[in-house]
């Protein structure tokens, strides 16, 4: 089987030495190069190979993709376009292992590609290295002669909408899908007893105990009070109410309680250097406790049942979800089809149908209710919906307008001559 699986991509990426002594005759020049019927041959196969051959495309019109390839190159090379040499060599190679894994050792590799290609392993490296330098120089040359100079105004892309739009495929119908979310945190009974700890601590610190004897005596047992030196960190590397607290202070000085969504945290500036400062903490962690999440649990079946009850999704998820992107707008996520359901819910979203709502749904710390809330019928679509596509649009138009009038420039400057028949 493995011999099997890449031979298909030796035959298609590889010229035959033997084949090209028997059937090879000249069927273009483009300068002083020369173009064979061999070459065309294997472009067609590889085209056919990778699904690109299309069934209008004659003989001709490829031979004239490749004539043209081969006139932006020389220009290329002309105007003192560079290669890596290095980057080209290693991109080979990587070509090169990718079809030796498929063989189970190297002997064998190189037994097959012989048999198959008449080729050995250094020549298909050259023909590979050939072949990427042409791709590269290529892509820098069209960069520069033609994407780099192509400028879309917005009223251009305006009047493509408007000049197409009868034309545009319709928006195929959607399903409006919709979330209320709610976070699991802790109450605010969990979080006075957190505070009234650290508190505590706080006094201690005020009466004159030290800051080091305090977390030598915290209990190690005890994962909700914790402390210790952080050493060395600049800004940005912790969040943000803790990172002003500690920037604030100076060496030796010890921070009022300061509240992160870890919980409460007493700092003490230990050293400062240059964009970094070093403290120890003191941290009473608050987390929810089971009857906080249980009662987020409760909230949401009883905005469940609600729902099942026939109250209003929008409603709801505008009264009680929590989360900050979706909520105003009554919950909704957005319009999908059916093959486009965002990947985390999916397996839920698709077992319902219209006005449905999923059972609870946790993730983490948040609880969910999914809710598949109505079909979007088919219909046109709005500028704002496709203005970024129109744009790729009107830009293609433009570089391929630029690319026939380069082209029919060039032809001028350079000697083609074509031996095939249309």
């Amino acid at each position: 089987m493995i011999k099997n699986a890449v031979i298909p991509i030796l035959i298609f990426t590889c010229l035959s030495v033997n084949a090209q002594e028997v059937i090879d005759r000249i069927v273009a020049k483009v300068g002083r190069e020369i173009i064979l019927n061999s070459e065309l041959e294997m472009r067609i196969q590889q085209m056919e190979a990778a699904g690109f051959l299309q069934e209008e495309l004659s003989r001709f019109d490829i031979l004239r993709e490749m004539m043209e390839s081969r006139i932006i190159v020389q220009k290329a090379k002309e105007r003192g376009y560079e290669i890596d040499d290095l980057e080209v060599k290693d991109l080979a190679q990587k070509q090169i292992d990718q079809i030796s894994a498929q063989f189970p050792d190297e002997d064998e590799f190189r037994q097959q590609l012989k048999k198959e290609t008449g080729l050995t392993i250094l020549e298909l490296k050259e023909f590979y290295i050939e072949m990427i330098i042409e791709t590269k120089l290529r892509d820098q040359f069209i960069n520069e002669e033609i994407r780099n100079k192509v400028h879309v105004t917005e009223a251009e892309v305006e009047n493509y909408y408007l000049d197409n739009k009868a034309d545009i495929p319709p928006r195929p119908a959607m399903d409006q899908l919709g979330t209320i979310m709610m976070n699991i945190e802790p109450s605010n009974k969990t979080k006075e007893a957190g505070l009234i700890e650290i508190n505590s601590i706080m006094d201690r610190l005020k009466e004159g105990e030290d800051f080091n004897s305090i977390i030598e005596s915290l209990d190690p047992d005890n994962k909700d009070l914790i402390g210790g030196d952080l050493g060395f960190f600049g800004k940005g590397m912790m969040v943000k109410p803790f990172e002003e607290a500690a920037f604030a202070l100076r060496e030796g000085e010890i921070s009022n309680v300061v509240e992160t969504r870890f919980g409460y945290h007493i700092l003490k500036m230990v050293e400062k250097k240059e964009d970094e400062v070093r403290v120890k903490h003191i941290l009473r962690g608050v987390a929810p406790t089971e009857n906080d999440i249980q009662a987020v649990i409760d909230t949401m079946e009883e905005i469940l049942a609600r729902l099942r009850a026939g109250e209003d999704f929008y409603q709801l998820a505008r009264e009680f979800s929590q989360d900050e992107t979706t909520a105003e707008n009554g919950g909704i996520i957005g319009e999908f089809a059916s093959n486009e359901y965002p990947e985390l819910f999916r397996e839920y979203f698709t077992q319902l149908d219209y006005g449905e709502y999923s059972e609870l749904v946790r993730d983490g710390d948040q609880v969910f209710i999914l809710g598949k809330l109505r079909q979007i019928p088919e219909r046109p679509y709005t500028y704002e919906e496709i203005s970024d596509r129109l744009r790729q649009l009107v830009i293609s138009e433009k570089e391929n307008e630029l690319y026939e009038n380069l082209i029919a420039d060039l032809t001028k400057e350079i000697y083609i001559e074509t031996f095939l028949e249309e």
